[in-house]
């Protein structure tokens, strides 16, 4: 592994990026740590908001839309109702708001099964 300390981002591993390879081929080409890489990646996607969209397109990606303020409520909803019950909502239940978060969940599932849910 290359010990080097690097300033971050590392410019060479954000243009591999930027040209679609993946964290891990690129951990695997320049031999570091996938961790390591994927901070570089972090920092350099909130420095350039139109990174990952340029990603997804090298890489044959579709881009997907960013989440909307409903489905970030939802998600709050969803991950408060999960510590509070110790459970995932189920799509049988006698709630009403319960089987409506089941379908919200199984949604986003699909979403990630197909490869198009946002990372947010």
């Amino acid at each position: 592994m290359d010990r080097r300390l690097r300033r971050a981002p590392d410019a060479e591993w954000v243009l591999m990026y930027r040209l679609g390879l993946s964290r891990k081929r690129i951990a695997e080409l320049v031999r570091a740590e996938p961790a390591a890489v994927g901070y570089h990646l972090v920092i350099a996607r909130r420095q350039d908001p139109g990174l990952e969209a340029e990603h997804r397109a090298a890489a044959g990606a579709v881009p997907v839309a960013h989440p909307s303020p409903a489905d970030l409520a939802r998600m709050d909803e969803v991950i408060t109702w999960v510590l509070a019950e110790g459970r995932l909502p189920e799509d049988r239940a006698g709630d009403r708001d319960e089987r409506a978060m089941a379908r919200w969940l199984s949604e986003r599932r699909r979403e990630a099964a197909q490869g198009t849910l946002d990372p947010a």
